[in-house]
């Protein structure tokens, strides 16, 4: 009953009718109190009895009050998370703010995150979010094309992020700048510039925007993270919202987690990732034992082995046991979804060249080849210039990849590539295919949550996000691939896919097999696996690798080093004052306890004295017949009369 009674509270708090449910609890045990001193006045029980009940009573609205202290902690945020605008300066004012700038290959994005102050307790994280509007819609803002983009012209990297900057200033209460950290990050696109032109781009960034801006802005804060870091970043983002960190909660899965100095400790199951962007695909997993890091020590060698492991503590001091992870991560260039298409055809169109050479003086050759891989009817243009052997210059050869939309052929062909083919692609020392066969995924007491093209390429036309199934989604594919194009195009102009565009369209057909083939061919993930789940947005908030970044970067927060060497004083968690206040607020709840308790037992007391004084037993002499009875055994009237005066004093006062 007190656990439902707790729950229905929490449910009341969440709807704003919490101090409701309080009063009306608090009247109830009034009214108790007042029907329990009604039993004491008839029954008369004793005052050790009383002393009982009333200070389990007390102390239960004690136990109440503490629990609702508690809870209350985190009111504001509960109650004002989705909601932000320019009447609530008052709240706007208590959270923290950060800034992070993703800026990716094709674009770059503002998020603006958020958090209230630190519960104190040292096994809980910050409870940081998105900012949302007003609305209770993401605020956040996108500009187009990628940073990459300036490598030609790095004195302008500045001007082309300051509509970003421009954006996060306008939302963020002024008075909070300062104190504010901004963190640009670059990923997938400025990695495939030469390091000179990185810096280049990073150095104008980091000379500009101080000049501008009062953020919180150091030269480590703009960087191009590597593909590892990007998917440590996923990692800690899905279990993070997911609440795996937190260690107040004891609820299942909970696992034994072996550390590295032998020690074992038993926490909340953490949750694989796996995520396919548009150039790569990613895994990572957390290592609960000296047998399964030794078992990956043994396949990968040396420094590639150390590249694929990352111990990390996001715990507030460098102690804490609680949030120590190891985990392996990786990423697999060329495997990304856009990569692999492109790979696709160059290996459609080889295998084609191998069995029919063609040299040609012409300019131009035009090729129809059949691909099982597009939808019926559908059809994709491919350009490849090679020189001439018969003169000086060079024939652009055009194929026209014509769908026959074979879904099985289409996943015989890409497992081909995975299997045997992809080892043609290996160069500079790295060969993605080798790699993927070499991991042993942990895919036993495990549930894995698969990103980006993961859950586009389940629900963007199939509306199938979620929980994976094999035979569900190769039947949906399937269906699909062999659906003329003429009504796939009729069905688009329809609205009947409303999350996909022309390029979804036209690639779904490989997507899903290439999907598919990654998981059970690549990954070896069995097919009756039952716990992958593709996921875009978790409680409401999407999973964005930036909430990971900085949650990475606040581990130790307060930013002691940041606040020291900027002078900046930042409240992150609850001050001595506040505990002294909740303390002395407590004490006096006891004080107020044992005042009432005292006052009820005097009350009983003088009440008892009263009862006594106004019902004093009437003494009634024995008769006459009675004292001859007594007189034959040889006791006198005057003996008799005294004896019986004694007994009932004694039986009424004692």
């Amino acid at each position: 009953m007190a656990i439902a009674s707790l729950n229905y509270y929490r449910y009341l708090r969440r709807s704003g009718f919490h101090y409701l449910f309080i009063h009306t609890l608090s009247l109830f045990f009034l009214s108790r109190i007042v029907e329990l001193i009604k039993l004491v006045q008839r029954l008369f029980i004793s005052n050790l009895k009383v002393i009982i009940v009333i200070a389990a009573v007390l102390l239960l609205v004690f136990y109440i009050k503490s629990v609702h202290h508690t809870l209350s902690l985190d009111h504001n945020w509960s109650i004002t998370g989705n909601h932000f605008d320019d009447n609530l300066d008052k709240i706007r004012l208590d959270l923290q703010y950060a800034v992070i700038i993703d800026a990716g290959s094709s674009g770059s994005r503002v998020y603006i995150y958020v958090w209230p102050p630190h519960s104190g307790d040292t096994r809980q994280l910050l409870k940081i979010r998105l900012l949302h509007d007003q609305g209770g819609k993401d605020v956040f803002h996108s500009i187009t094309p990628g940073l990459s983009s300036y490598a030609s012209h790095p004195e302008n990297a500045s001007d082309y992020i300051t509509p970003l900057l421009n954006f996060a200033a306008e939302n963020i209460p002024k008075t909070k700048h300062k104190e504010t950290p901004l963190y640009i990050l670059a990923t997938a696109g400025m990695r495939l510039l030469p390091k000179s032109s990185q810096n280049l781009i990073l150095d104008d960034l980091r000379k500009d925007i101080p000049k501008n801006f009062s953020f919180l802005f150091t030269p480590g804060n703009v960087q191009v993270i590597s593909g590892k870091e990007e998917g440590i970043y996923s990692w800690v983002s899905i279990n993070y919202l997911m609440g795996r960190f937190d260690h107040t909660l004891a609820k299942a899965p909970l696992v034994d987690v072996e550390m590295k100095d032998q020690r074992r400790l038993k926490r909340m199951n953490t949750i694989s990732m796996m995520e396919m962007g548009g150039a790569s695909t990613q895994i990572a997993f957390e290592i609960t034992s000296t047998e399964q890091y030794n078992a990956l020590r043994e396949v990968f060698h040396g420094d590639s082995f150390k590249d694929m492991v990352s111990e990390f503590n996001l715990g507030c001091q460098e102690h804490d046991t609680n949030h120590q992870y190891r985990l392996f991560v990786t990423t697999y260039l060329t495997l990304g979804a856009n990569a692999a298409r492109k790979m696709y055809t160059q290996h459609l169109i080889d295998s084609w060249t191998e069995h029919n050479y063609v040299n040609t003086s012409l300019n131009t050759l035009e090729t129809v080849l059949f691909d099982p891989c597009l939808s019926i009817d559908s059809s994709e243009m491919v350009n490849i210039t090679r020189p001439s052997q018969l003169n000086n210059g060079s024939t652009t050869f055009l194929y026209h990849l014509k769908g026959s939309g074979d879904f099985n052929l289409c996943q015989q062909k890409v497992k081909q590539i995975i299997t045997v083919d992809g080892l043609k692609w290996c160069n500079n020392g790295t060969c993605p295919f080798q790699d993927l066969h070499k991991v042993s995924v942990p895919f036993v007491d495990t549930e894995f949550y698969g990103l980006s093209e993961f859950w586009y390429s389940m629900n963007d036309i199939f509306s199938m996000g979620g929980p994976y199934s094999n035979s569900k989604f190769n039947s949906a594919s399937s269906k699909y691939c062999s659906t003329s194009w003429l009504v796939t195009q009729d069905r688009f102009k329809r609205k009947l896919y409303p999350n996909a565009d022309s390029k979804r369209l036209l690639h779904q057909c490989f997507k899903s097999a290439w999907m598919t083939t990654v998981l059970h061919d690549g990954f070896k993930m069995p097919k009756s696996y039952s716990h992958f789940t593709s996921v875009s947005l978790l409680h409401n908030e999407p999973v964005q690798w930036s909430l990971g970044a900085l949650i990475f970067r606040t581990r130790f927060f307060p930013l002691r080093s940041l606040d020291n060497q900027h002078g900046v004083q930042v409240q992150h968690v609850v001050s001595n004052s506040s505990n002294g206040n909740n303390y002395a607020e407590y004490l006096l709840f006891v004080i107020c306890m044992v005042a009432v308790i005292f006052c009820i037992i005097i009350y009983l007391k003088r009440l008892h004295t009263m009862v006594n004084a106004t019902k004093q037993p009437t003494y009634f002499p024995l008769k006459t017949s009675d004292i001859e009875s007594y007189q034959e055994s040889g006791h006198t009237e005057a003996s008799v009369q005294s004896e019986h005066k004694n007994v009932f004093i004694n039986m009424n006062f004692s």
